[in-house]
């Protein structure tokens, strides 16, 4: 099996290319994280957590959903049209969302429960429209195999972050400085990706017109119709434990949560990201030409399955014993949520990069209802674990298992969607 997995064809080929630059981008933050935990408290990983969250879920509009469509025309001077009006988009939603931080300050802080995230409170706009453009161009730059830019925007974004934050948590020049760092590395990252493309795309851009780029929005309108509201579930569905959490139990608390998910999931989901990048490009060709790609899923699946085992069988063991050595005494606890939320790690791995099936087969609207389904869950999760068991852990349990069945699902749907049973 290990054998099949490292046999030399392009998919895999073009997976260990965007896997090196996953494990560099991820090797600096992990290795500096222990030096983070004793410069930033876990109130201040909190409030990082929480502020991540807001950027990561009003990303999910800034674009219309429509660089998800940058993979599918056939030809660039289609595919260069979308790119720009997933651009355009960007901006205008970002200038919309700074009137409204501007003119709803108070209340909205006010519900957010937190006002240590009200001095970074003006560049939640500036942020969203970096990942905004960031996505878009992360689409393109997939659409053509350059899988070595792809993983060189990853090194610039993970490795920019975890530097200026070890930066500002040694000079202590500004308070919680790791939100800054994560803006100045989306801003390296998207900076990379706009010279790069500029540097060998340029001769496309002759090609957008503003009457192109209204004909695609119209070609691809089921997009923003069925992905935003999707994509918004999806991400509030993983980024409720840090607002939930905020809310119930304190800054400290998504500390702990924080730290686990940058240890355990981050890494894990940036791998699975680069193999759901290929199997995306490689499973939209072969869907294309014969109807179905159900070996490539399968064979894709093996791959996942036999890189995961042994990793989260040891974190299951030692989980909370390495996060207390290794973090420093205060951060045990960052492991026991680890090891309640491992079965939702492990599933996320392997199954999150084989549901690109739901985009290559046109299945939006099935991801919307499984969206609209987990994020019921997962809101009735935290209500249930707070009102009726007062814990924290209590709500991470009823998480993960809400999780746990919607990935299980998606499985399912994916892998039927891969047959090619069109209807």
């Amino acid at each position: 099996m290990l054998k099949d997995l490292f046999k030399k064809d392009k998919a895999n080929i073009n997976v260990v290319i965007l896997m090196a630059g996953t494990v560099v981008s991820q090797l600096i933050p992990i290795l500096i994280s222990p030096l983070l935990t004793r410069y930033f408290t876990p109130e201040e990983f909190g409030v990082f957590g929480l502020y991540f969250s807001l950027t990561m879920i009003l990303s999910i509009p800034v674009t219309g959903r429509y660089e998800y469509a940058i993979m599918l025309p056939k030809e660039d001077n289609e595919a260069v049209n979308i790119l720009s009006l997933s651009a355009f988009l960007a901006l205008l939603f970002s200038v919309f969302l700074f009137i409204v931080l501007l003119f709803f300050h108070q209340p909205i802080l006010s519900v957010l429960n937190s006002e240590a995230i009200g001095n970074w409170y003006y560049i939640l706009a500036p942020t969203v429209l970096l990942i905004g453009l960031y996505q878009a161009l992360n689409y393109w730059f997939n659409r053509k195999g350059d899988y070595l830019n792809l993983s060189y925007s990853r090194v610039a974004r993970n490795t920019n972050s975890a530097v200026f934050g070890l930066f500002f948590g040694f000079t202590k020049i500004i308070n919680n400085g790791l939100i800054l760092a994560d803006t100045i590395g989306q801003a390296i990252a998207t900076g990379f990706f706009y010279y790069r493309f500029l540097k060998k795309y340029n001769d496309v851009r002759k090609h957008i017109s503003w009457i192109k780029m209204k004909e695609m929005a119209i070609r691809y309108k089921h997009f923003p119709k069925y992905n935003i509201l999707s994509g918004f579930l999806q991400n509030a569905s993983v980024h409720a434990p840090a607002i939930f959490l905020t809310s119930f139990f304190g800054n400290t608390v998504v500390g702990y949560y924080v730290l686990s998910y940058r240890i355990v999931s981050a890494p894990g989901s940036v791998i699975a990201r680069a193999f759901g990048d290929v199997f995306r490009q490689q499973a939209t060709e072969e869907y294309n030409k014969t109807g179905n790609c159900k070996n490539l899923f399968m064979k894709t699946l093996k791959k996942l399955l036999i890189l995961s085992v042994i990793p989260f069988l040891l974190l299951f063991f030692l989980a909370p014993t390495a996060f207390e050595i290794i973090f420093g005494n205060d951060w045990r606890h960052a492991g026991v949520y680890t090891q309640i939320m491992l079965l939702m790690f492990f599933l996320q791995f392997t199954i999150s990069p084989l549901s690109n099936m739901f985009i290559i087969a046109e299945k939006q609207d099935y991801d919307m209802y499984l969206q609209f389904f987990l994020f019921v869950l997962v809101v009735l999760s935290f209500v249930i674990g707070y009102k009726i068991f007062n814990s924290s852990e209590a709500c991470l349990y009823l998480f993960t298992f809400a999780y746990s069945i919607k990935y299980i699902i998606e499985l399912y749907l994916s892998y039927q969607f891969s047959l090619g049973n069109k209807k």
